[in-house]
C-alpha cells in the first residue's frame, strides 16, 4: 500500500489540508482551471502551490510553480502568478520572499479577463516555462 500523502495540484495554503473549498468563487474558478491543465505538465503536484493573501501579505491570490532541476530535488527557479480576480501578473520570484525578480529569462505575463481565461493563459505560461519555451505574454479579454 502506498503511504504517501496525496498532494493536489496547486494545493491551497501551506497547511496539511487543502483549503480549496474555502476560496471565493472567482478564485476557486482560477484554481480549478490551473488544476485541470497541470496534470499534463512535466512536474509533480507538490511543485505547485496556491497562497492566499493572508499567507503572503499581498492583496492577490498567488499561484506558484517551483521549477526543479531534472534528476534532483533542487529548485532552480520559482515562478508566480498574482491573480486579483480580473487579471494576472506572472513573473519569476525570489525563492523565499516571493517578490518579483528583475530581468527573468522567462519574461512576464500580463493578462486580463474572466477568471477562467486568466487561468488558461496563466497555465499556458507556466507550461511554456516548464517545457523550456519562454517569453512575454500580454493579453486582454473582455
Amino acid at each position: 500500500m502506498d503511504h504517501r500523502l496525496y498532494v493536489p495540484w496547486f494545493s491551497v495554503g501551506e497547511a496539511d489540508e487543502d483549503a480549496f473549498e474555502m476560496l471565493d468563487g472567482v478564485w476557486r474558478r482560477f484554481v480549478s482551471v490551473l488544476r485541470e491543465r497541470a496534470v499534463t505538465w512535466p512536474c509533480d503536484p507538490d511543485d505547485t502551490l496556491i497562497l492566499r493573501p493572508e499567507e503572503t501579505g499581498f492583496a492577490h491570490l498567488l499561484a506558484l510553480v517551483h521549477a526543479v532541476m531534472p534528476g534532483t530535488n533542487v529548485i532552480s527557479h520559482v515562478f508566480g502568478a498574482f491573480f486579483d480576480g480580473q487579471g494576472v501578473l506572472g513573473t519569476e520570484l525570489h525563492n523565499q520572499m516571493y517578490i518579483p525578480l528583475q530581468g527573468s529569462a522567462a519574461g512576464t505575463l500580463h493578462v486580463a479577463g474572466s477568471p477562467g481565461r486568466c487561468a488558461e493563459l496563466t497555465a499556458d505560461w507556466f507550461e511554456r516555462i516548464l517545457r523550456g519555451q519562454v517569453g512575454n505574454v500580454t493579453a486582454s479579454m473582455s
